[in-house]
């Protein structure tokens, strides 16, 4: 059996736990926090936009660390970081403590979540990549179904949201834990080949498969330097941003949305759990479609379309039905669109520098989605709801998915690469 099915299974675990631990966790406990403290939502949602800023800027950073002491074990070094942040919230409950607080937990989960894991996917699997690429991150779509039920019923269970940041560094230790026990780094760590296969007949391989499938995947490593002068990675970097940026806004305000129209919490939950199912969805199915079969920028297309679709919806659905069709159609929106980008950028410029170039997009996503983040909180405050901005930033979703339509696969000549 080829063990990166083994990684990847622990992979995807880790980044679920990480992702519904810290940012469904943060998400859910925020409006108690805000009943409890006496915290505005624009002070509530700082922190929210702070963790989301923390996780861009530190994504450059933690790509040095990984090629510094591996990916493995900067996973192991971050269950720690994140458990540090969680357990500073659960002790001090000041706003500049708590603001701290958030911006180590997105360090940690940084290094936890889709970096590391991504670079992996990337050194283990070459034929099957978009496929992995989308169990992966399908793995981290499960953190909003998982993760945002459970912490509303351990709230609910324990009368107090202290006590669930020790859960969510119980949680963090474990994902370390299994980093040290089932995570290597390559596959000569257990004496086999990428994919599994001998590598001759994989390269041999390769071009039948991608020329019936008509999926394009370049055989050479682009630098970072020419990846930045080429305008279709530009135009992935912009619109994956702002696609990750309406991710952002809708999953930290979601609840408190949901409740300004007049529903309950536990619909609102429920809700945020149904958008998490539908991004998994989106994410598997991107996967699945994008190595042989659909090219990951038709995938991209029509994912941010779904997502458009999805927060104009949102904006007035004041019933159950308006609001469970809205998150479907933004949770599936989202999930194809960030797995075809993602693809796109292994496929068109090569596997070795895919986290660099992801960790950009990453870093320009959560600039934009902070501010995005405090914007709607603001707004929130003033309005007394999300109408107003989140009719503002589907006119920006709509402008990113017109963007997608101009790209084109990059094709440059062999003594470009040859640096």
């Amino acid at each position: 059996m080829y063990y990166g099915w083994i990684l990847l299974s622990t992979i995807g675990f880790i980044y679920m736990a990480s992702v519904g631990a810290v940012f469904y966790g943060l998400s859910v406990m925020m409006p108690a926090m805000i009943d409890d403290l006496g915290w505005t939502r624009a002070q509530a949602t700082t922190g929210f936009a702070i963790l989301s800023v923390v996780i861009g800027v530190a994504g450059p950073l933690v790509t040095i660390m990984m090629k510094k002491i591996n990916p493995r074990l900067t996973i192991i070094l971050g269950g720690f970081v994140t458990t540090a942040g969680a357990s500073i919230v659960y002790f001090n409950h000041s706003l500049p403590v708590y603001y701290l607080a958030t911006a180590v937990l997105g360090c940690g989960m940084t290094m936890q979540a889709v970096l590391p894991g991504t670079q992996l996917v990337t050194l283990w699997f070459h034929q099957r990549r978009s496929m992995a690429l989308g169990i992966f991150m399908a793995a981290g779509g499960l953190g909003g179904v998982v993760g945002a039920p459970t912490f509303t019923w351990l709230i609910h269970w324990f009368n107090d949201w202290r006590p669930v940041w020790l859960f969510v560094g119980l949680v963090s230790l474990f994902s370390s834990l299994l980093s040290w026990l089932l995570i290597r780094n390559k596959p000569e760590d257990v004496g086999q080949q990428l994919d599994g296969v001998n590598t001759e007949d994989s390269v041999n391989d390769q071009p039948k498969a991608a020329a019936k499938a008509g999926v394009y995947k370049t055989n050479r490593d682009w630098t970072v330097r020419q990846a930045f002068m080429d305008s279709t990675y530009w135009i992935i970097l912009f619109s994956g941003a702002l696609a990750v940026t309406g991710h952002m806004m809708v999953s930290s305000q979601l609840v408190l949305h949901v409740k300004d129209m007049g529903m309950t919490a536990i619909i609102a939950a429920s809700a945020l759990g149904v958008q998490g199912l539908f991004t998994t969805s989106g994410r598997f199915l991107s996967g699945l479609l994008g190595d042989f079969t659909i090219e990951p920028r038709t995938l991209f297309f029509f994912g941010m379309a779904s997502e458009f679709i999805g927060m104009l919806i949102l904006t007035n659905a004041h019933n159950p039905i308006l609001l469970y069709a809205s998150v479907i159609f933004f949770g599936l929106g989202f999930g194809l669109g960030l797995v075809g980008s993602t693809a796109m950028l292994a496929n068109y410029y090569g596997p070795e520098n895919t986290p660099t170039l992801l960790s950009y997009r990453i870093l320009l996503s959560t600039v934009f989605g902070g501010i995005g983040v405090v914007i709607a909180g603001y707004c929130g405050d003033i309005f007394g709801g999300y109408k107003e901005v989140f009719y503002g930033f589907s006119g920006f979703l709509l402008l990113a998915t017109l963007l997608v339509l101009l790209i084109k696969i990059p094709k440059p000549e062999t003594s470009e690469l040859a640096v």
